[in-house]
């Protein structure tokens, strides 16, 4: 996952960690996480689109990670877990007009676009 050179926006295009490619990670007190891009934005969720981009400074989208084996993991979306919802998931679909520049969430994560693999690098 990167931040592409649009303002905010998030792209899949190639394996290559390049600086747009480092996310900080952000442990929080309940026990989920955020990220933070590399643009100094934390990635945040459009509710109404199920949408997220790398915007803003506030807020952020409270991940839950899901350990699946060989630094693989899934992020859902704690939002959808209190509204007694079913979970959500990040995926790295990208979301379509007027939307462009988003990664989607889903509601299953069967399927490989929601397996993310983690390398941790050092800064």
């Amino acid at each position: 996952m990167k931040v592409s050179a649009d303002e905010g926006s998030l792209a899949f295009h190639d394996d290559h960690v390049d600086d747009n490619a480092k996310f900080a990670l952000i442990n929080l007190a309940n026990g989920k996480i955020s990220l933070k891009g590399p643009n100094g934005k934390l990635l945040n969720m459009s509710h109404s689109s199920n949408r997220v981009m790398c915007i803003g400074n506030e807020g952020g989208v409270e991940f839950e990670v899901v350990h699946l084996g060989a630094r693989c993991i899934a992020l859902t979306v704690s939002a959808y877990h209190e509204a007694g919802g079913k979970p959500k998931f990040l995926s790295s679909g990208v979301g379509k007009e007027p939307c462009n520049g988003s990664l989607v969430v889903t509601d299953d994560m069967d399927g490989p676009s929601c397996y993310f693999v983690v390398e941790i690098l050092d800064y």
